[in-house]
């Protein structure tokens, strides 16, 4: 589904983003990416967003190789991708119900279809009755969950989860991750970066280690440290 082939970022200043990477994410897959600070996870990310080129290699989101898509085109890919971000990026005057109804709202559907996914979501993880509020009137794992419910609207087929209990106690991260995994149950790839061993030795997906710009590990069921 997601295939990175001999890619490579370098930015304008010179320093290393990703160092000749070949990695394969197949349809379903839950997969942590490990790794410190500044080891490429992020860049990463933004490469299956197109929000960054390579500056070599091929990035593939199905077939396609996305460092090619016209700018007109990238907003169609970008719907197939929900994002999860640590600091959940909400829009601080709207509802519950309408910071998810944001992310349908370029589809052009019916006021009834938004109206019925956006309940849909809330229900499934975990947020019916909260529609109203506004995102000051919740806690940093309803905000997350927020955050969660607008990334999986338009059904995406992959989504990506970058650092996404790094500001959560340990509780809520736990209650986040499984709300993932229900998620990916229902048929949506997860690629998450996390700096969190509990989570991932717990869990026992597979884990990518990357470090300096490359992956220098991947095991099917693994650990945060080898």
């Amino acid at each position: 589904m997601i295939h990175f082939i001999d890619v490579s970022k370098i930015y304008p200043n010179g320093s290393v983003g990703l160092d000749r990477v070949n990695l394969t994410v197949e349809k379903g897959e839950f997969v942590f990416l490990v790794g410190p600070s500044g080891s490429g996870k992020s860049t990463l990310l933004r490469l299956i967003t197109r929000e960054e080129k390579p500056t070599e290699g091929k990035v593939l989101v199905g077939s396609r190789n996305i460092a090619r898509l016209r700018r007109k085109e990238i907003p169609y890919l970008r719907r197939r991708i929900g994002v999860v971000f640590q600091d959940f990026r909400l829009l601080p005057k709207l509802t519950v119900a309408e910071n998810v109804a944001f992310a349908l709202e370029v589809n052009e559907l019916s006021r009834k279809e938004i109206r019925r996914r956006v309940a849909e979501v809330l229900d499934l993880v975990g947020l019916a009755g909260k529609e109203r509020a506004c995102p000051r009137e919740l806690s940093g794992g309803e905000q997350q969950r927020v955050s969660i419910a607008r990334a999986i609207v338009n059904n995406p087929l992959v989504l990506l989860a970058d650092e996404p209990t790094g500001n959560l106690d340990p509780e809520t991260s736990w209650e986040i991750v499984k709300l993932l995994e229900t998620i990916n149950i229902r048929g949506t790839t997860v690629i998450m970066a996390t700096h969190n061993e509990t989570i991932v030795n717990t869990l026992q997906r597979r884990v990518v280690a990357m470090a300096e710009g490359r992956t220098v590990r991947d095991e099917v069921r693994g650990s945060y440290q080898q």
